[in-house]
Order: structure tokens, then sequence, then C-alpha cells
């Protein structure tokens, strides 16, 4: 039992101290290098995200279209169809 008191003081006083002292920087005060550091973090994480947009950009639309095509369906709206023209033969100019 005399642990158990002694272990939870030494928890408490680790605990006290580890927030008094979070409370003891100057409130106004940021480190000098921070805007850096997070502008390294936001140009990495801004590359990565163009990256997997560029590399998935067709999936990511046809899974657009096609949420978007089943969700007409459902609502009872006339399908759009596109209208495919045969090609028409052209003429050799050959002379």
């Amino acid at each position: 039992m005399k642990r158990i008191i002694v272990a939870g003081l030494f928890t408490s006083f680790i605990a006290l101290v580890g927030v008094s002292s979070a409370f003891a920087a100057p409130v106004g005060y940021i480190d000098p290098n921070t805007g850096g550091m997070l502008a390294q973090a936001l140009i990495v994480v801004l590359g990565m995200l163009t990256g997997v947009w560029f590399f998935f950009a067709n999936r990511i639309k046809m899974a657009f279209h096609r949420f978007m095509r089943n969700r007409r369906q459902k609502n009872g709206e006339p399908a759009v169809q596109e209208m495919v023209t045969p090609e028409m033969p052209q003429e050799n100019n050959v002379q």
C-alpha cells in the first residue's frame, strides 16, 4: 500500500512540474524558425497532394462522373447520352 501512495505522489509531482513548466514560457514567444519549419511541412504536403491528383486524375474524374450518373438515374432523370457520328471518309488528294 505504501508503494502505491509513493508512486501516486511521485506521478502527481511529475505531472504538476510538467504542467507548470508548460505555462512558464512567455505567452507571445514564437521560435524564429517556426515559419520556416511550417513552410517546409506545407510544401511537402501540397506537393504530395498535387502528385496524387495528377497521378489519379482520370480515375477521380471517372468516379465522380459515375457517381453523378448513378445519382441522376436514381432520381429518374433521363441519362445524358453522347451522340456519336460516323467519321466521313476523307478524300485522298493524290495527283
